[in-house]
């Protein structure tokens, strides 16, 4: 009775620390949610660096929800996963959920619930890029100001470099698309457009983001050609920055193209030298303002405008006339200053002062003329 009296307290025991197991195997779990640095090491495959990006990815994007999304940090793969899997949790108790969207929050009537941005219109299922912390994310820059028939750029980003982005597409709002992480766009009509971008890694996950672009009719055009000083003058008439970027002036033959990025500020006017056109010193007929489709936006015709052609030549003229002028000017005050001078201002241009004549000097002039 004694021996089998020991055996069943041996079994009771063993049976208690048994229980005892998951509970201590639960306790031994590295919460990588609220694990320091020192802390994370100790999970198989981590060293310093990786508890460092771990660190770092959590700070970034907020705790984990669950221990997969471990992956999504630098140098962590399914490898090292699975050899940590059984050593981590998230601890769903440190971890605050997001509430959901109450369905029935656009019945209800209650105007202190106020749906989240969450809810956009989008047609993809995936969560909004700038108002979610899913682990892939794409951005589609920021607003936009354009004019009707002017190219603008789209760019598309990315937080997760090195992975390889089966597609981006993007819908314009004007009912075009386009695919490619950069494109080139041109919007025919003036308005205001939300443009929307869809995006797809080779893992599966997607995400979407979205801009808008202000579009507006251009109020530019030439205002006056000077070819005398040697200028063409643009100018904005509008409330909002014009961009000439890719837009042309045309003269003669010849044509220059606006570089990238050439601004006008509302209210304002530029002057472009006509040497860019190479047109110094030309008989100018015509100069005309086009959009980068080639259409006509604006043009400034001297053809057959006689009034300002002769006001072209009377400033050249008078430019003339001001030279000479002051060349006089100067001959004069030299010959007050020395009356028996004689002044050569220019080659085979002698300016003499003569002498006033008495009435002897008169008189020998008539007697022996």
């Amino acid at each position: 009775m004694a021996l089998l009296g020991r055996k069943m307290k041996k079994i009771i025991l063993l049976a208690f620390f048994v229980s005892l197991l998951p509970n201590l195997a639960l306790a031994a779990l590295i919460n990588i949610n609220t694990a320091s640095s020192v802390e994370l090491e100790k999970i198989t495959g981590v060293g310093t660096v990786i508890a460092g990006l771990i660190v770092d990815y959590r700070n970034a994007n907020g705790p984990f929800k669950t221990i997969e999304e471990i992956k999504n940090v630098n140098r962590i793969g399914d490898a090292t996963f699975l050899k940590m899997k059984s050593e981590i949790t998230v601890d769903s108790n440190d971890v605050p959920i997001e509430p959901a969207i109450n369905s029935d929050l656009t019945n209800s009537g209650n105007s202190d619930n106020n749906v989240s941005r969450d809810s956009s219109v989008h047609t993809g299922e995936t969560d909004l890029s700038d108002y979610q912390n899913e682990s892939f994310k794409i951005g589609a820059g920021r607003e936009r100001l354009a004019t009707v028939r002017t190219p603008i750029l789209f760019s598309a980003s990315q937080n997760k470099k090195g992975k390889d982005v089966n597609y981006f597409v993007w819908s314009f709002g004007d009912g075009t698309n386009a695919t490619g992480a950069k494109v080139y766009h041109t919007y025919q009509f003036p308005g205001h457009y939300n443009v929307v971008l869809n995006g797809l890694i080779d893992s599966g996950e997607g995400a979407v983001a979205r801009t808008a672009v202000l579009v507006t009719e251009p109020e530019i055009k030439i205002t006056a050609v000077d070819p005398a000083i040697g200028y063409v003058e643009i100018t904005n008439n509008g409330d909002e920055e014009q961009n000439l970027n890719s837009w042309a002036l045309r003269a003669v033959k010849n044509e220059y193209t606006f570089p990238l990025d050439t601004i006008v500020s509302p209210k304002a006017a530029i002057k472009v030298p006509l040497k860019v056109l190479g047109l110094v010193d030309q008989n100018i007929q015509e100069i005309t303002l086009v959009y980068p489709d080639g259409g006509v936006a604006s043009g400034a015709s001297l053809q057959n405008d006689q009034n300002q052609l002769l006001i072209a030549d009377l400033k050249k003229q008078l430019a003339k006339m001001k030279w000479q002028l002051a060349e006089n000017s100067n001959n004069i005050d030299t010959l007050r200053a020395n009356p028996q001078r004689s002044l050569v201002s220019k080659p085979n241009h002698v300016v003499v002062l003569a002498k006033k004549l008495g009435w002897f000097e008169k008189i020998k002039n008539a007697l022996f003329k």
